[in-house]
């Protein structure tokens, strides 16, 4: 059963996956054309003091893809099965109801970390052809709130697609995007270092609360 909740997950979001995939990667390769042309006009030590003292983020385009990604994956992962309720016909499946959302929101979060490996992977590759360790350092960091939103942002998509009202769905929608834009308010690098433990604590509360949505559901059915 869990095999064939696999696969028609995976058919609903593969194409998702394929096209932020893409995206992330021509962003990748865009930042080290930037930053290899930057460092040939004005200098490698220019450059870096640039970034350090001003705390420019050559990386900034990569800010909001994460959170677009989560939020698409959820709604090509979610939307289908709200459709015509589908989703209240898979609650005579016979596993239970819980294990089956958790599951289908685990391979969604899976599916997450893929667009995110790739982030991280290509920010070191790109970070460590043209900039020093540290300047490397402090982008994976850096990035870590943005990637933590795009959690959320599945997270909670995923919550308001299934959500049965829309009183609830406004409220979710409040909520969330408040907590997206905390996750959003650096001015340079390192600036959540000491206090991103908090923004994750919430998040897993989103995990938890994904639950809610799914029961009224079912409650609604009977």
């Amino acid at each position: 059963m869990y095999k064939a909740i696999l696969y028609k997950e995976w058919i609903k979001i593969k194409w998702v996956l394929v096209g932020f995939a893409a995206i992330c990667l021509a962003v990748l390769v865009y930042i080290g054309l930037d930053s290899r042309h930057n460092i040939e006009m004005s200098g490698a030590i220019k450059t870096w003091l640039l970034i350090i003292q001003r705390k420019v983020l050559y990386y900034s385009l990569l800010k909001y893809i994460p959170l677009f990604a989560g939020i698409a994956l959820a709604v090509a992962q979610f939307v289908p099965e709200m459709t015509k309720n589908r989703f209240r016909l898979s609650f005579h499946l016979p596993i239970d109801e819980k294990r089956m959302l958790l599951f289908m929101i685990l391979i969604g979060l899976l599916t997450n970390m893929l667009v995110y490996i790739l982030i991280i992977v290509g920010l070191m590759i790109t970070g460590s052809a043209f900039y020093p360790q540290e300047i490397v350092l402090s982008s994976l960091i850096t990035v870590t709130p943005w990637l933590l939103a795009g959690i959320a942002g599945y997270l909670a998509a995923s919550m308001i697609v299934i959500e049965s009202t829309w009183k609830n769905r406004i409220i979710l929608s409040i909520i969330s995007i408040a907590y997206f834009n905390l996750l959003f308010l650096e001015n340079g690098y390192n600036e959540y270092r000491f206090s991103f433990w908090y923004y994750f604590i919430v998040v897993i509360l989103f995990s938890i609360t994904i639950l809610f949505p799914g029961y009224r559901l079912r409650k609604g059915s009977k």
